[in-house]
C-alpha cells in the first residue's frame, strides 16, 4: 500500500509572530514544528512525503529537513543481524508548490493539501500505475500532541476501508483545528468539486437573455476560495463514518497564547534521536550520504 504524507505550509496564516519562519519554532530542544510534521509522516508509515511550500519557503525547509528521512520502525530493527543497516527504510521528501493558475484564486491554506495530493498522484501515475497512492495522511505543523500515538496506531492509519480523524475535546479538522486526518483519492475529487462549486469567480452568472457573462464582480468578491477555511474545503468528508482517535492532549501553537499554554502544560514532545530528525541529502547516483 502506498500511503502518501502531505504537509501543507503554503500560504499559512498564524498569529505567532517571530523574526524567523514560524515553522522553525521549537517544541523541544533542537526539534522544531516542521521536523515534527516530517517525523509524524514517517511514524505513520508513509512511503513518500510531500511538502507543499511557496518558492520563498521551500529552500529554507529543505535545508532543515533534507531530502529523505528514515522510517523509525525499521531504523533499529534486527540489530543482531550483521547487515541490520540494510533493513532500514528511507522515505523520500518532495517539495511542490501551488500552480500559477490557482494563485490569487484558490490558494487557501486548505487548498495546499489538495495540491500536494494531486502532485503525489500525478507523479506516481507517470511512473507506474502500481505506485499510485491509495491513501493520504495529512500532518499540520502547528498542531502539537503526543507523536507516539501515531506510531502506536500505524495499522489504523493505513486502514483501506475507513478514514481516520484525530480528535480532542470535540475538536478535529472539521472544526478548523490542526489535527491530522486521512483521506482517499475519491475524497480528493469530492473536496475539489466542492471548492469549485462554492467559489465565486470573476464574472456574475449570465442573465437569461445573455449567452455569456458580461458583468464583473467587485474585486474583493472575486474568487472567494482564496479565503476558504479547512471546514469549507473538507466539508464532504464524513467524520461519522470514519475511525476516530481521541488524543489525551492537543495544543494549537499558531498563536503566542497557544504556544505559551503548550510550554506551561508539561506535555512536552520528546525529540527523537538525531538520525531521525537531522537533514539527509542525496549525492550523485548511485551513492547516498551516510548517517
Amino acid at each position: 500500500m502506498h500511503l502518501s504524507g502531505i504537509i501543507p505550509i503554503a500560504n499559512y496564516e498564524v498569529e505567532l509572530k517571530t523574526h524567523y519562519p514560524e515553522l522553525l519554532t521549537l517544541v523541544d530542544e533542537e526539534f522544531n514544528l516542521i521536523q515534527k510534521s516530517v517525523y509524524e509522516c514517517a511514524a505513520a508509515g508513509c512511503n513518500t512525503i510531500w511538502i507543499v511550500a511557496n518558492d520563498d519557503m521551500a529552500p529554507i525547509i529543505r535545508k532543515v529537513v533534507g531530502e529523505w528521512v528514515y522510517d523509525p520502525v525499521y531504523y533499529k530493527r534486527d540489530l543482531e543481524s550483521k547487515f541490520y543497516s540494510h533493513l532500514r527504510r528511507e522515505i523520500p521528501i518532495y517539495y511542490v508548490g501551488i500552480k500559477p493558475k490557482d494563485m490569487k484564486r484558490r490558494d487557501s491554506y486548505g487548498w495546499s493539501i489538495l495540491e500536494g495530493m494531486h502532485a503525489s498522484y500525478m507523479t506516481a501515475y507517470k511512473i507506474s500505475k502500481w505506485l499510485l497512492p491509495e491513501k493520504y495522511f495529512v500532518s499540520f505543523p502547528f498542531g502539537v500532541f503526543d507523536t507516539d500515538v501515531i506510531r502506536q496506531n500505524r495499522k489504523l492509519i493505513k486502514d483501506k476501508k475507513k478514514n481516520l480523524f484525530f480528535t480532542h475535546d470535540e475538536k478535529s479538522l472539521l472544526s478548523n483545528d490542526y489535527l491530522p486526518f486521512t483521506l482517499t483519492g475519491e475524497d480528493f475529487i469530492k473536496c475539489r468539486r466542492n471548492v469549485n462549486k462554492k467559489t465565486t469567480r470573476e464574472f456574475l452568472p449570465p442573465l437569461p437573455s445573455e449567452k455569456y457573462p458580461t458583468k464583473r464582480l467587485p474585486t474583493h468578491q472575486r474568487w472567494s476560495a482564496r479565503f476558504f477555511s479547512l471546514y469549507d474545503i473538507f466539508q464532504p468528508l464524513e467524520e461519522q463514518k470514519s475511525n476516530i482517535l481521541e488524543l489525551d492532549w492537543y495544543y494549537d501553537v499558531s498563536s503566542w497564547n497557544g504556544y505559551i499554554n503548550y510550554l506551561r502544560s508539561g506535555n512536552i514532545i520528546n525529540k527523537p534521536f538525531d538520525a531521525l530528525t537531522k537533514p539527509h541529502k542525496h549525492v550523485k547516483i548511485p551513492y547516498t550520504l551516510g548517517e
